[in-house]
């Protein structure tokens, strides 16, 4: 059977990509993609995953890290029942919290709007929740009939966007109705979290009626799927938060005793001279066992002062949040629990090391395919994840775009190496930025290692219009970023930064990308214990835990800028450490490189020659 694409042809490796991945999925086998930015492959595990579901009634969920990502996964269910005349319908799933149209909870934190979002619904005083899910066999039949009424306007597939706008048309929450509208679907368009986290993985199937051993699963952008995981299975309080816990509590009347000045006391102690260490699970349970509280009381008091204070107040609440970490203090999975020292501040940490116990689920699935333009080294990802050997094969694609139409320029002589930092190499990064940038006829983007390296070269730089991004922005000063960017200037982000990830310059906005530096983590005791896990279980805890991850970053912030097969690029490694075998593997070795202290001259020279064989097309067709 020919498998269904929305295009008139695919192109040649995509047709081989397609053909690879039906393959691995008729034989129910998982699979890791590494194909380069801009290759089109959501299209093809999308078409391939469609293909198959449709012949072996399965269905198929595409998990992205990202909302944004959603669209043009939908955009490709939609374009192939279409085509295909199919009935095939898709929903484009996102968290209560992010399409909750009560105005009463606005502006809480997850964990406040999850506790006070729950107890409304159990106390029947949601509205909107009523009104889509029902409370008894009265109401259940007349959300029935309004849900009913809404899917025979739904169509292949609508938008979150569009769903939430019909719940406010209607006054019923578009949350309840995705998750029906889950229920009725063959594909699943979602967040990682929905599957990979356990808690949450439990409901939610349960609630759609899916089973994950009757599922393809297509995991978009990949190689953030272990470090995504790690952070949505680790939590951090602070001294802040023992502070904002009193001022809610003594604002309910209730007595919370000298909690921060004892966990000050505790920390110091504990820390000593040191500005952090790793400590043992028990020390916390004593903290809290010195105000005659064991872990379990300590969670159910502050739940019962953290909901009061946000139906009281609606605001989000500090109770909530120590509740929660409390409550995951002394989880299952494999964990360090680290205390550091900020100042005055003390900060204690429950950080996941094995993402494996969650992202192994993979292993029971019809299909995997988990897919990503920096997915190397492929055997990495397969052990972190924990997924089987024996089930799982590893694909590297090569680019299809014209080797001519990128440079790639190695700068030696400068580095962002942390013995190197001081005011006269964050100087010299910034005159080489200007240069390089009054040397590209067009747009520039500039990703820096972290944002105190980019707060340092920033203001040394004279070049104009420099669009930057701030550790604190919001999604809609992201959004406006971008917009400004359209119009010309010089983005600047960090690797691994939202403006470096899962962005689509389609307009060939970007001419030249310059990576400053390599993103490696801070050496701290936290990546110590990583390494040391990977280590003990792979043999490989340099590589996995510290080297490969802070490579990939530049990988994937430098391709950016391909998009088309007819797009030019110049990209500069502004750091003599790519020029190490450690670094530069993320190099297409078919492609130009050159090292040299004066990446400007190149980068010039790369753009003068587009510009002369323009000229040579326009004189040939005058002629």
């Amino acid at each position: 059977m020919a498998i269904y694409f929305r295009h008139e042809h695919p192109r040649p490796f995509q047709h081989e990509l397609m053909q690879d991945l039906y393959a691995a999925m008729q034989e129910r086998k998982n699979i890791l993609v590494q194909a380069p930015t801009g290759s089109g492959k959501t299209d093809a595990a999308l078409s391939a995953a469609i293909t198959c579901a449709k012949e072996n009634d399965l269905d198929v969920f595409f998990l992205t890290p990202k909302i944004s990502q959603h669209r043009i996964a939908v955009e490709v269910v939609r374009g192939i029942a279409e085509k295909y005349s199919l009935n095939l319908r898709a929903v484009d799933l996102i968290g209560r919290s992010h399409c909750c149209i009560d105005p009463s909870l606005a502006g809480l934190d997850n964990d406040s709007f999850q506790n006070v979002c729950a107890r409304k619904r159990k106390k029947q005083e949601c509205f909107f929740y009523a009104n889509a899910k029902g409370h008894g066999r009265l109401g259940e039949a007349k959300a029935g009939t309004r849900f009913q009424a809404m899917l025979g306007r739904y169509g292949t597939a609508k938008s979150h966007h569009e769903v939430i706008q019909e719940g406010l048309a209607e006054g019923a929450c578009p949350y309840e109705w995705l998750i029906k509208l889950a229920a009725a679907s063959d594909v699943i368009v979602a967040d990682y979290y929905h599957l990979m986290i356990p808690k949450i993985r439990d409901m939610f199937l349960s609630k759609v009626k899916k089973r994950v051993e009757d599922s393809i699963i297509i995991i978009d952008e990949a190689h953030n799927l272990a470090h995504r995981v790690r952070d949505s299975l680790s939590n951090t309080v602070n001294t802040f938060t023992f502070r904002r816990m009193i001022y809610e509590m003594r604002s309910l009347g209730l007595d919370a005793g000298p909690v921060e000045e004892e966990f000050a006391k505790w920390a110091e102690k504990l820390l000593g001279k040191e500005k952090e260490r790793i400590i043992s699970p028990y020390s916390f349970e004593e903290f809290l066992a010195s105000f005659g509280l064991s872990m379990d009381e300590a969670v159910f008091r502050l739940e019962e002062a953290g909901l009061e204070f946000v139906e009281k107040n609606n605001k989000k609440s500090a109770c909530l949040r120590l509740a929660r970490f409390i409550l995951e203090w002394n989880g299952e999975h494999e964990c360090v629990r680290v205390l550091r020292r900020k100042g005055e501040f003390y900060f204690l940490s429950r950080r996941l090391l094995d993402p494996s116990p969650a992202t192994k689920v993979l292993n029971q699935c019809a299909s995997a395919v988990l897919m990503s333009g920096t997915l190397v080294p492929l055997e990495m990802h397969r052990d972190i994840l924990g997924l089987d050997p024996e089930r799982t094969s590893l694909r590297i694609y090569p680019s299809p775009f014209d080797k001519r139409n990128v440079l790639n320029v190695i700068t030696e002589n400068l580095t962002t190496r942390y013995t190197r930092r001081d005011v006269g190499e964050y100087t010299a990064i910034a005159h080489k930025l200007d240069s390089i940038i009054s040397n590209t006829p067009g747009g520039s983007a500039v990703f820096f290692p972290s944002y105190n390296v980019l707060e340092s070269v920033i203001p040394l730089m004279s070049s104009e219009n420099l669009l930057v991004q701030r550790s604190s922005m919001k999604p809609y000063e992201i959004r406006q970023l971008l917009k400004d960017f359209k119009h010309g200037g010089v983005l600047c982000g960090v690797q691994g930064g939202s403006l470096a990830e899962g962005v689509d310059y389609c307009d060939g906005e970007i001419k030249t990308v310059v990576i400053v530096g390599v993103a490696l983590e801070e050496m701290d005791v936290e990546i110590h214990a990583l390494i040391d896990y990977y280590d003990e279980k792979f043999g490989r805890g340099w590589d996995y835990g510290y080297l490969y991850p802070g490579t990939i970053k530049a990988l994937q912030a430098a391709g950016r800028a391909r998009r088309k097969e007819s797009d030019r690029v110049a990209v500069v490694y502004l750091d003599e450490r790519f020029k190490w075998k450690k670094y530069n593997w993320i190099l297409n070795r078919e492609e130009k490189i050159v090292v040299t202290d004066s990446p400007e001259k190149e980068v010039g020279r790369f753009w003068a020659a587009e510009k002369d064989a323009l000229h040579d097309q326009i004189r040939t067709k005058e002629a």
